[in-house]
């Protein structure tokens, strides 16, 4: 390389990387750094190839030669010649690897005109590279020549071309709130094949899709959406390659919130970009396109029966405003974001998603085929499942109260009766209430299912209820519904449906827990053992509600037969099927302890199992019941090797010869925490009985021991637990008392809740 090229490639290499550090993200700074590319790639083709002694040129191909060149972006280039390879491998090592050197992502392609021909009539990619080709240095009319025989040859194919062109596969939607800003429904692939398609129509390359306005194909009104869409991603990808570590597409959360109200902005305009793409499809192949009139109610209720196979229509419907007469400014929250755990989709998105869910329910799963028997009004319940999150239009807390308001208010643009309007309103208030009281209250306590139950009022709204807590969850993402979540929500539907029947009115609670007690009795009466009555006797409410006969007396002879064991460590263990599929039922009986709580949560971590559910519960003689659900914390099934490692490594933790703190600090090693963040813990007295801890922290091997071994260091007992887990975040409620059963004051509410961030925040766990 001489001097003077050397010198070139140093200066642009500095004002590549002031560009790149300095300039407003956009544009502008795109075609800035295309240009200074194709001063430097002109410098050195020139001083490499113009010794060859034949024509040669070089060409800008994608995103470079429509210069929209970004940070991370490919610099992909043609040279067309047909000089002999001999001396041209050589010449091109003089143009590339400088470029390579610099650490730069230079992708190239070396033809004559009539071999490149050739290749863009063969591969499509190659092709549509082209169309928006340009050319940087040599022989310009050889470079024209060349891209405007690509652009030619793909008119006079235009059938098959475009025909491709539609079939291009488009990942994901334009309302996720992670979107591929490349590849991604309404992303600049999308973007793209409109300014191809405009090429291969008008037989030229072309820069953007300005050619389809004369051809009757865009208006000009749309015309400007694509390049306000344009201008709002490219903005929003140099942001992006600047943000990852690596090139990227993916506004991830995180750099949503760097963009702040840029994001909506660009999530506007992606769904701009796809849905104009789609009719700019259905107009290239001739197909009429769909009468643009709004939805009324009955068109609503026809397209939510047809379930998921409705959701393009219904998108569509409602990025064009026609769901607005229906909904005021429904369009506007397509594209609102409220991100939230477990959450993927923009508001209304979302809210489209769970009417068609609705639909769907009854075909996969049996328990909703059950409760969809005893919905009886699903007007109610549709319009509820597309209103439940409008209240989200405003910021801040208490979007259900604010939706009721406005279902109220929408009820008669959806023909609902009086009573009807009431049921929708109801079930927007409501809709987080089975989920959220499932997963952190204890549904076998009677307060929790009264409270429940007097907010919904009627045990016929139960079932609405039930399926649009079904349908929401599935709408938010893969993580937040599954056969634990449903048993949880399910078990409480029961119980709530009990509660509100006609003759309950809350009392059916404590009926059947004494029905179960006398059952169980009458079971054990033909034991000499007394003091399997004695435990049945004793045992509470909130322990006989929901249980079985047979399973309470089977705990009454698992207490007295530790009772017949010597070794203070010896304990005895129960195992039988869980509630939901995968899941297991560990009952311990073991010698009262403190700490006990902990060496049974880190001996179910070290044997590979996770805890789902835990109840503890004091017994007769010094002994302790704790009953729990537990799940594999792999895909491999829960065998007798795996319920044998658990028992002797209890059993060594109760004895001291295993110290469990540094085992689990050991497996750590080899299971990192599965998801990043900070643990949040919130305290409330619940009841009269005992102290509520909520803890959401991201998942880890051995976190409840940790939790559980923070509670008993603080002389407390866990009375009762919750866990639950979705996306790589826990969940846990627990009811907390002090060493003699009661609520803790408020002083010492804070030094628990102290201790526990800090054994939440340490890296390898208990120290």
């Amino acid at each position: 390389m001489d001097a003077s090229t050397q010198a070139a490639l140093s200066a642009y290499l500095d004002a590549r990387r002031d560009l790149i550090t300095g300039a407003e993200p956009g544009l502008a700074a795109a075609r800035a750094l295309s240009a200074f590319t194709d001063g430097v790639v002109s410098a050195l083709a020139e001083a490499a190839l113009s010794p060859l002694g034949r024509p040669w040129s070089v060409c800008a191909l994608g995103g470079w030669g429509a210069s929209r060149l970004l940070p991370g972006s490919d610099i992909d280039l043609l040279v067309v010649t047909d000089a002999p390879a001999a001396g041209l491998r050589e010449a091109l090592k003089s143009v590339l690897y400088p470029l390579w050197d610099a650490k730069l992502e230079v992708g190239h392609q070396v033809r004559s005109r009539v071999e490149h021909g050739r290749a863009v009539r063969d591969d499509l990619a190659t092709l549509t590279a082209t169309l928006t080709g340009r050319v940087v240095a040599g022989d310009r009319d050889l470079g024209e020549r060349t891209l405007a025989d690509c652009a030619c040859g793909a008119h006079k194919r235009s059938r098959s071309v475009l025909r491709d062109l539609a079939a291009r596969e488009r990942m994901g939607s334009p309302y996720l709130l992670e979107p591929d800003l490349k590849e991604g429904a309404g992303g600049q692939r999308d973007l793209d094949e409109a300014t191809w398609t405009a090429a291969v129509l008008a037989g030229a390359p072309a820069r953007d899709p300005e050619a389809l306005v004369g051809l009757g194909l865009l208006s000009p009104g749309e015309l400007e959406k694509l390049r306000t869409a344009q201008a709002r991603i490219a903005t929003a990808r140099w942001s992006v390659h600047l943000a990852a570590a690596r090139p990227s597409s993916l506004i991830t959360l995180d750099i949503a919130s760097d963009l702040g109200p840029e994001a909506e902005a660009v999530q506007s305009s992606l769904a701009d970009a796809h849905h104009l793409l789609l009719a700019l499809r259905e107009r290239v192949a001739g197909r009429a396109p769909a009468p643009v009139e709004p939805i009324d109610a009955e068109a609503l209720f026809a397209l939510a029966a047809c379930g998921t196979s409705a959701l393009p229509e219904l998108e569509a419907a409602a990025w064009a405003g026609l769901l607005d007469d229906l909904v005021p400014s429904f369009s506007e929250t397509m594209t609102l974001r409220r991100p939230g755990l477990s959450h993927l989709w923009t508001v209304g998105a979302h809210s489209l998603r769970t009417v068609a869910g609705l639909a769907e329910l009854p075909r996969d799963d049996a328990r909703a085929r059950h409760e969809d028997a005893r919905v009886r009004d699903r007007r109610a319940l549709v319009t509820a499942a597309l209103l439940h999150d409008v209240g989200k239009s405003q910021s801040g807390p208490d979007h259900p109260e604010r939706g009721a308001a406005i279902a109220r208010t929408l009820a008669g643009r959806f023909r609902l009766d009086p009573d009807a309007a009431t049921d929708c309103a109801t079930l927007v208030r409501e809709h987080l209430l089975l989920a959220m009281t499932a997963a952190t209250e204890d549904v076998h306590d009677e307060d929790v299912v009264l409270r429940a139950a007097a907010r919904i009022g009627r045990d016929d709204l139960v079932a609405a209820l039930y399926l649009l807590t079904e349908a929401d969850a599935r709408a938010t993402g893969p993580g937040a519904w599954g056969p634990w979540h449903a048993a949880l929500v399910g078990e409480l539907a029961d119980r709530l449906r009990g509660a509100l029947a006609e003759d309950g009115d809350g009392a059916g609670i404590v009926e059947s827990a004494e029905l179960a007690r006398r059952e169980a009795l009458s079971m054990l009466d033909r034991d000499a053992d007394a003091r399997l009555a004695v435990f049945v006797r004793g045992a509470p409410l909130r322990y006989l509600a929901g249980r079985r006969p047979d399973e309470i007396a089977a705990h009454a002879r698992l207490v007295a037969e530790l009772a017949d064991l010597r070794d203070p460590a010896d304990v005895v263990v129960a195992i039988g099927v869980g509630p939901a599929e995968g899941t297991w039922k560990v009952s311990v009986a073991a010698a009262d302890r403190p700490g006990l709580f902990a060496s049974i949560a880190g001996s179910f971590a070290l044997s590979g199992l996770d805890i789902l559910a835990a109840e503890g519960h004091e017994a007769h003689g010094g002994a302790a019941l704790d009953l729990f659900v537990v799940r594999p914390d792999t895909l491999a099934e829960a065998g007798g090797a795996v319920w044998a490692t658990f028992e002797r490594t209890l059993r060594a933790t109760l004895s001291s010869r295993l110290d469990l703190t540094s085992s689990l600090m050991q497996r750590r090693v080899h299971y990192p925490p599965r998801r990043p963040g900070s643990p949040r813990v919130e305290t409330g007295v619940t009841g009269a009985y005992a102290t509520a801890v909520r803890i959401t922290a991201p998942d880890r091997v051995g976190l409840l021991h940790d939790i559980a071994r923070a509670v008993a260091d603080s002389g407390m007992q866990i009375r009762w637990l919750k866990a639950t887990t979705r996306s790589g975040w826990v969940r846990d409620v627990l009811h907390v008392v002090d060493a003699d059963g009661e609520p803790l004051g408020h002083g010492v509410v804070g030094h628990l809740a102290m201790r526990l961030r800090e054994r939440l925040t340490a890296r390898s766990g208990p120290q």
